[in-house]
């Protein structure tokens, strides 16, 4: 959408009757007499100091003869007023267009977080609505809420509400596009990037710089853009022309959390995102489409990833009390050079057992 250059909008139009108006004010001479001393109606005069009646070339050459006003400069301002004017009124309709199209969008998506995040909240609708359009690269309302519809499921559970879901995937993929990335993307290294991720998130320090730097030099692009309310998302992936995306939350500051959501979605793309269209991709929220083959799969690739499940079937074998378990499980990961959080992390999503006793070492280096 082609919008003006709003610094150079009017907001106001200046008519030659103001200048009009000072100057007989600055001598002291009633719009009465000054009718009389140029031969006009004093209504007519008062039309024309009010801006309801037009400065002719007539008028503007006995005001010059009477008062010195140079006639050139009064019909000069008079072309520009209607000039300025047709300007603000395009402008008005541009922005109540752009008012329209944004309460659609408001109806898909929460305008408010997405501006406020974005530091667009005090900019005017037509400058919100651009930067939707040319920054977020979002398609028109009813395209967009065909996409929103297709993507997310319907659910009544806290932080699942879609329409904050489809907000938080706007920001996200706004951040992943503007990620540098230093090399290029291939599918037979694998192996490799699973193989480096795992070291460093095992060692977890500068665990953030460290994962953004394996990933761009193996060509995936990856960011942090945190949760919004209302929207309990860990992480989203996608391929756009070759290049990776993940997006991550750190909805907790754990770890545990943190490993499993990367090493999900880096799933989701060696599985099922090389051929395939990122409209199919789907964020990664609590409970979302556990039924599916894909979130299984994804699942079980990343706890299979952080530790193998070879080396998982020689884990010690206590019997289910959580403190015998967190020490003896802690041991073990010590013994391994794993982080103990992220042993105890895969114990906690096979079991469902949480009590756990956290410090700070859970916490992402």
């Amino acid at each position: 959408m082609a919008t003006r250059n709003e610094s150079s909008t009017p907001w106001s139009a200046t008519h030659p009757g103001t200048i009009l108006k000072y100057e007989l004010e600055a001598r002291e001479l009633s719009q009465k007499d000054f009718a009389v001393l140029i031969g006009m109606q004093k209504s007519h005069v008062s039309e024309l100091i009010k801006g309801k009646r037009p400065m002719t070339i007539a008028v503007a050459d006995k005001i010059e003869e009477k008062l010195g006003i140079s006639a050139v400069s009064l019909v000069n301002l008079q072309t520009q007023y209607d000039y300025d004017i047709r300007i603000i009124e395009q402008k008005s309709i541009e922005e109540q267009k752009a008012i329209n199209t944004l309460k659609l969008y408001n109806e898909i998506f929460d305008i408010n977080t997405i501006f406020k995040r974005c530091a667009m909240a005090a900019k005017s609708p037509i400058a919100q609505l651009s930067f939707l359009i040319e920054k977020c690269l979002l398609a028109k309302p009813a395209e967009l809420k065909l996409e929103a519809n297709g993507m997310f499921k319907k659910s009544a559970k806290t932080g699942q509400d879609t329409r904050m879901l489809m907000t938080w995937k706007i920001l996200a993929e706004r951040k992943a596009r503007i990620q540098k990335i230093e090399g290029i993307f291939k599918r037979d290294e694998e192996n490799n990037v699973i193989e480096e991720l795992k070291v460093a998130l095992h060692k977890n320090q500068n665990t953030e710089d460290a994962v953004k730097k394996i990933l761009s030099q193996n060509g995936i692009a990856f960011c942090i853009e945190e949760k919004v309310e209302k929207a309990s998302v860990d992480g989203y992936s996608y391929i756009e022309k070759g290049i990776p995306y993940i997006i991550l939350t750190k909805r907790y500051n754990r770890i545990d959390n943190f490993a499993f959501a990367l090493m999900h979605e880096i799933g989701h793309i060696y599985l099922h995102y090389l051929d395939e269209d990122k409209n199919n991709c789907k964020l990664s929220i609590p409970d979302y489409d556990n039924e599916s083959p894909e979130e299984r799969e994804a699942n079980e690739y990343a706890s299979n990833a952080l530790i193998s499940n070879h080396e998982w079937k020689n884990a010690p074998k206590v019997r289910v009390n959580p403190i015998v378990i967190q020490r003896k499980y802690t041991e073990w990961a010590s013994n391994k050079d794993m982080n103990k959080w992220i042993v105890l992390g895969r114990i906690s999503y096979e079991t469902g057992m949480y009590k756990f006793k956290s410090d700070e070492s859970r916490k992402i280096g």
